[in-house]
């Protein structure tokens, strides 16, 4: 006897046809994973090379090898195709977060290894970490959708929170006074990221008399010295 699923309106599907029909579905989710891959990967070569203001979504079908109808129907417009790549980015960072922290012990070394780890990814991920500060820009986040936006919000607060978390530690152990995690947080994220930042923009560079390396380890010694300082200002 044959077994089977019986339908509504009375025909019979095979357990053999049914299996074919799952596996159907499962290749045109794959297709659109890959497709929706390909345009990412297309808009990342072209937004990193000439900028967001001058690459145009007729480029981005062409360099994706699809018509440009088609990336409508994974993306409403340029702005979201720039914040999921910003978001792509971010996820990258937090990664290396977590495998950062997983790799030490105690809090002043977590916090050393991340603060390097930060340095790094500017280095080897360059074009993730300056677009990491167009996020605030109107012209983008008023384009694009609140699932996008609280994504892109959710996990900028994922790497902070990765930094507070260490702080926290430092402060269970009396190294550092009790206070706010995540304005200290701010505060330090906020100073390696304005170094880092100034030192790419050319005009700002000549000021520097050593190399960035240098300037970001002293950065972190300081830091370190001042969250374990009573009554510090940090």
């Amino acid at each position: 006897m044959t077994t089977g699923y019986i339908l509504t309106n009375g025909h019979i599907i095979t357990s053999g046809h049914m299996e074919g029909m799952m596996g159907i579905a499962e290749r045109r989710v794959k297709e659109k994973q890959r497709r929706r891959q390909a345009i990412l990967q297309a808009a990342k070569g072209l937004f990193f090379k000439q900028g967001f203001a001058t690459t145009t979504m007729t480029q981005i079908a062409a360099a994706a090898e699809l018509g440009k109808g088609t990336l409508y129907l994974y993306f409403q417009n340029k702005e979201e195709l720039y914040i999921s790549l910003l978001v792509e980015g971010m996820q990258l960072l937090n990664e290396i977060f977590q495998r950062t922290v997983d790799g030490v012990s105690g809090w002043e070394e977590k916090f050393t290894a991340l603060g390097w780890a930060y340095y790094q990814y500017s280095i080897d991920y360059s074009e993730f970490f300056q677009i990491s500060f167009q996020f605030q820009h109107g012209e983008l986040t008023a384009n694009i959708s609140d699932d996008l936006y609280n994504h892109c919000y959710q996990e900028g607060l994922k790497s902070l929170g990765t930094l507070a978390a260490i702080l926290e530690e430092g402060m269970a152990a009396g190294d550092i006074e009790k206070r706010n995690p995540m304005e200290l947080t701010v505060v330090l994220w906020g100073s390696l990221t304005g170094l880092i930042l100034l030192h790419m923009a050319k005009d700002h560079r000549k000021f520097m008399p050593v190399p960035l390396k240098t300037l970001v380890a002293n950065l972190l010694e300081l830091n370190l010295k001042a969250l374990k300082l009573k009554g510090s200002a940090i």
